[in-house]
């Protein structure tokens, strides 16, 4: 999880942290990093150590651990006679004015692609095509899904280094004491409200104690689940804004259900949800008991989580449940993640291309996603060994690979249309009103941006 800000990698960073992934980026084996000032991360001005005047600038939205990366961006350093000075994590604002003015960096990496399409519509970042085929960059070697989110109207102009995925964590006592067999997590849909319902404990004052779901927890997860209902918010080519579908409307629908029924009120379950500790400690929801399943990403099992701080925790991990009507569904997850661009404005275009094809070769990946505990979006570097030492990982790494992965559908205008699906979704797990003429009320408002923004 390189970046809550990301995926914390996607449209729900507008709710949850103003927009970055990510990422939460999301989002590094670590909680959403701080705003920090990106002065104070970059390291002074240094000197190659073969002497050579060559500086090339990386600048990344995400990163706990700026030495940890900085040595492994030393080692192209040192093997290419140039300094590479990492600045890590940089904030967004700072990145924007980059583009914009004459000192952008040589390479730039953020939590997701959720800017893509509208710095390429403005010219901000540098089409890779044609770098991408004199760097001898391998495309077959990158994972359909991780790889889909960088292109935008028929060119690449990013590529991915890493990715985040999701799926369902169970609490397996939790499963026991409730008398539903540990080893079993639901299949479908439709099971997970049934066993969600068991695994609830309301006391006989309407206070919640238990929860079996809570379905943003620890943020929201409208992605998921409207792929899972076999949709998106845009059409294929992100040409129209599609908040009336059937599978969006589903999903909050699907959702909704978790917070309005006759067992408690949704005012209880705001109070029981802020009972919680922070998502980087002991006290998390699903750390302590409080919360029987939820959705997470693959850097939970890692040491800086799950390992860390609950490390007898009895729990097991399995792709989300598909709808019962369709199990041709099965493993369909949103696979999205840390992204490098080469900026319009970069001065010497050919080295930040060799930088980038440098940072996306299998061995760079895994030494990498090794270290943050997050997908490999190389299949060469998938096949590291360290991959494979934990099965709750390996849960990931096949949904990442499987058919069914997808990655989010951007357009220019992404900022805007997930503002207003987050504030949609809010009100309607909130109040439990019906998604429809909300839904409907903002698809009339934004289409026309987004036909504007596509015509410019």
């Amino acid at each position: 999880m390189r970046d809550v800000q990301w995926r914390c990698r996607s449209w729900f960073i507008a709710i949850l942290v103003g927009l970055l992934i990510t990422a939460c980026t999301p989002p590094p084996p670590v909680d959403a990093p701080a705003a920090g000032d990106s002065e104070s991360a970059a390291p002074a001005a240094a000197e190659s150590a073969t002497g050579s005047d060559e500086v090339l600038q990386v600048w990344i939205t995400w990163g706990d651990n700026p030495a940890q990366i900085q040595a492994l961006f030393d080692q192209y350093g040192e093997a290419n006679g140039v300094t590479v000075q990492v600045n890590a994590p940089v904030e967004t604002d700072k990145v924007i004015a980059a583009l914009a003015g004459n000192d952008p960096p040589d390479i730039l990496v953020t939590g997701g692609p959720d800017n893509v399409g509208t710095w390429a519509r403005e010219d901000l970042v540098t089409p890779l095509d044609d770098l991408i085929s004199t760097s001898g960059i391998d495309l077959e070697d990158i994972y359909d899904a991780p790889l889909s989110q960088c292109a935008y109207q028929g060119s690449y102009f990013c590529l991915p280094w890493g990715t985040d995925t999701y799926a369902l964590f169970w609490n397996k006592d939790l499963f026991e004491d409730a008398g539903l067999d540990p080893e079993q997590p639901p299949q479908t849909l439709e099971e997970l409200v049934e066993m969600a319902k068991q695994l609830t404990i309301v006391e006989d004052d309407g206070t919640i104690s238990q929860i079996g779901f809570v379905p943003d927890f620890s943020w929201s997860h409208l992605d998921l689940y409207t792929a899972m209902m076999g949709g998106w918010w845009y059409n294929e080519d992100g040409t129209e804004i599609t908040f009336t579908s059937d599978a969006v409307v589903n999903a909050l629908k699907w959702e909704q259900q978790f917070y309005c029924n006759s067992d408690y009120s949704t005012d209880e379950i705001q109070r029981f949800k802020s009972g919680f500790g922070d998502y980087s400690s002991p006290d998390n929801g699903f750390y302590n008991g409080k919360i029987a399943m939820m959705v997470e990403g693959e850097w939970q099992p890692g040491p800086n989580f799950i390992q860390n701080y609950k490390p007898e925790l009895y729990y097991g991990v399995a792709p989300f449940p598909y709808p019962q009507a369709d199990p041709g569904r099965a493993n369909t997850s949103v696979v999205s993640g840390s992204v490098v661009m080469i900026p319009a404005g970069a001065k010497n275009k050919e080295a930040s291309a060799d930088l980038l094809a440098w940072m996306v070769s299998p061995d760079v990946v895994a030494e990498e996603m090794v270290a943050n505990f997050n997908l490999p979006s190389s299949a060469k570097a998938a096949e590291d060994p360290r991959f494979h030492e934990n099965d709750k990982f390996e849960v990931f790494l096949n949904l990442m690979g499987d058919p069914n992965a997808v990655a989010p559908i951007m357009s220019p205008i992404n900022g805007e249309v997930t503002t207003a699906l987050g504030q949609i979704e809010e009100q309607v797990l909130a109040t439990c009103a019906d998604p429809l003429p909300l839904l409907e009320a903002a698809q009339a408002e934004l289409q026309p941006q987004l036909d504007a923004a596509l015509e410019q």
